[in-house]
């Protein structure tokens, strides 16, 4: 009466959940976890299956062993799916194309852009206006979405000048070699 699906259409039917994973060595990485289109993320996590399939933030695909992940935590960003055209793929978030700026962006400029944008969604700039109730909640989720994406290429940012900072250091280190012993 009622049949199974098999392997290859509960495979096809994947979906990918907004998460952020915290490794056994510390390291958090952000982006998607795949999950069958009916199951959950329980299941998966505490399934037979040893790896899980991760999407970062970049779009690739990455097999993930589940003894290496610590912790999961929910990265859902708020929705404007009624009003907002351009942000047609919410699932598919990309913190570059939210504050349309490219990869490699200086810290002052995405700070600009992201100030451009604010001031162009910020509720407060409809305070004398009546709006409905949608727009508003379009507005306020607009603006959530724009710190988030900030906050989140921020952190890259500064993860990044912290690594580089660490790698002068440790080159800066003599490299002493062999010890020899002198006398005798």
């Amino acid at each position: 009466m009622f049949n199974r699906p098999t392997s290859a259409t509960s495979k096809a039917e994947k979906i990918f959940i907004p998460v952020i994973l915290t490794l056994v060595d510390g390291e958090t990485l952000k982006g998607a976890i795949a999950i069958s289109k009916n199951g959950r993320l329980g299941d998966l996590l505490n399934g037979s299956d040893r790896y899980v399939l991760f999407k970062t933030n970049s779009g690739e695909p990455v097999y993930l062993s589940q003894t290496t992940i610590a912790a999961v935590q929910s990265n859902e960003k708020p929705s404007a799916r009624q009003l907002d055209v351009s942000l047609k793929n919410l699932e598919e978030i990309n913190p570059y194309l939210i504050l349309r700026v490219k990869p490699g962006t200086s810290k002052a400029d995405l700070r600009n852009a992201y100030h451009q944008l604010v001031k162009h969604y910020h509720p407060d700039q409809f305070a004398n206006v009546k709006l409905p109730r949608e727009v508003k909640s379009y507005l306020d989720a607009v603006i959530a979405r724009l710190n988030a994406a900030y906050q989140e290429l921020i952190d890259e940012i500064d993860r990044l000048e912290r690594a580089k900072v660490l790698k002068a250091e440790t080159s800066a280190v003599p490299d002493t070699g062999t010890i020899r012993y002198f006398g005798q």
